[in-house]
């Protein structure tokens, strides 16, 4: 099958294993719904993305996982060890990376439409801030002038994304303005104004979009790193030296079989031989993936519960729902689905997998899907949910979440 991983995702007598373990077998131990994440793989993905990196540049590279992708306990833990550091969207996020044993040197927060009251908290922790608005420089410099900042900026062209609502650059985005950043016109105001603050700046950051992988698409990122390291230098004439540039994350995954492998050894070279061309004088290099680290490492188990047939249709009705992985109904997202004891049957019947909240548009296939015959019990994975998932879950109709475990070398972690 086009998802089959060694040592990850494989095929053993018709059942699912993921991790060297059956999904059967941690369904039945551990209960449905239940998200499954090998830890082995986010490390092997973790460290490919980072050697791809530093394989092109003597400078630092900095992969600043960002946790809202997916903010489990043992993921951050695991990532700590390997080195990575954080990208934070709230000052809860802040804290857990904290808690979790981060330092707050490590954590750079990167928010919109933050208040006074998120400020306050971060500067209480001692976290760097990214900043996203003249706003948010004035108010800051009102609570304190002590905190490092560095300032996003729009590189001024369009965006990219898996969909348009995940685009984060240019004016709009299917003609919604885009809310994120400070315009590439302005940042030099933008960093004087902090300059006359008082505030120690340290870095230029730009955020193009989430889940982009074709070629065409690191064509238009590579174009605004050329302009992310124009302004760079312009900010260098001004006196000011900065520690690091930030481009973002956004790498994504392939959910499907016409997907292609996201170009890594294109990304990699384009992005550092630009750096290194500029003559920049920073010490790091910093990258948020997200997706990209974590995306494939996870599964989704739920049971089939109930099974019928509709004016022609067969719907298979499952333990679970949007409230547990929106991706579906929120960006109308593919996900491939596996049935974890006939998985390299043949496709049989074309059925939609729906959820069991009170909503037409709870279903995981937003049409019927050719897939193996699913009878009630038969456990379903849902591939690629290892990002946006759990941390996009919620209680609505006040389901329970969704039971976590990690699978690392060989072993359940619960």
């Amino acid at each position: 099958m086009w998802w089959e991983v060694p040592k990850h995702l494989e095929i053993k007598n018709h059942e699912l294993i993921v991790g060297g373990i059956s999904a059967n077998s941690v369904a039945k131990k551990y209960g449905t719904p239940l998200y499954v994440y090998n830890g082995s793989r986010i490390k092997e993905v973790y460290n490919k993305f980072y050697n791809s990196l530093k394989s092109n540049t003597k400078k630092e590279i900095r992969l600043h996982y960002a946790m809202k992708t997916n903010s489990n306990k043992k993921i951050l833990e695991l990532l700590k060890k390997e080195g990575s550091w954080i990208d934070a969207v709230s000052p809860e996020e802040a804290q857990l990376a904290l808690d979790i044993g981060f330092p707050k040197e490590k954590i750079l927060f990167t928010g919109t439409a933050v208040s006074n009251e998120d400020l306050k908290k971060l500067v209480k922790m001692g976290i760097r801030i990214n900043i996203d608005s003249i706003s948010e420089l004035k108010r800051l410099a009102k609570i304190s002038t002590k905190i490092e900042i560095s300032f996003r900026m729009d590189p001024g062209i369009s965006g990219a994304g898996v969909h348009w609502k995940t685009m984060t650059a240019g004016k709009e985005s299917h003609g919604m303005p885009i809310k994120f950043s400070i315009p590439e016109n302005e940042i030099l105001d933008a960093v004087k104004a902090a300059k006359n603050l008082g505030f120690k700046i340290v870095g230029l950051h730009e955020h193009i979009g989430s889940g982009w992988r074709s070629d065409e698409e690191v064509n238009e990122f590579l174009q605004t790193v050329d302009i992310v390291l124009e302004k760079a230098k312009e900010i260098e004439k001004m006196g000011i030296k900065l520690e690091f540039i930030s481009f973002g994350g956004g790498p994504g995954i392939r959910y499907q079989e016409g997907h292609k492998e996201f170009p890594l050894e294109k990304y990699a070279k384009g992005v550092t031989n630009k750096v290194e061309k500029s003559g920049i004088d920073v010490k790091a290099i910093a990258f948020e993936p997200g997706r990209y680290i974590v995306g494939d490492s996870g599964l989704l188990l739920v049971e089939v519960v109930d099974v019928k047939e509709r004016y022609g249709d067969i719907i298979a009705g499952v333990n679970s729902g949007f409230g547990h992985l929106v991706r579906p109904t929120m960006y109308s997202a593919y996900h491939e689905i596996i049935n974890c004891s006939k998985a390299d049957k043949k496709n049989e019947v074309k059925a939609m997998i729906a959820g069991n909240l009170c909503e037409t548009g709870d279903v995981f296939t937003p049409e019927p899907r050719l897939m193996p015959k699913s009878t009630e019990g038969d456990i379903l994975a849902i591939h690629n949910a290892g990002a946006y998932g759990y941390s996009m879950a919620s209680h609505y109709n006040l389901r329970t979440l969704p039971k976590e475990i990690m699978i690392l070398d060989g072993k359940v972690l619960g």
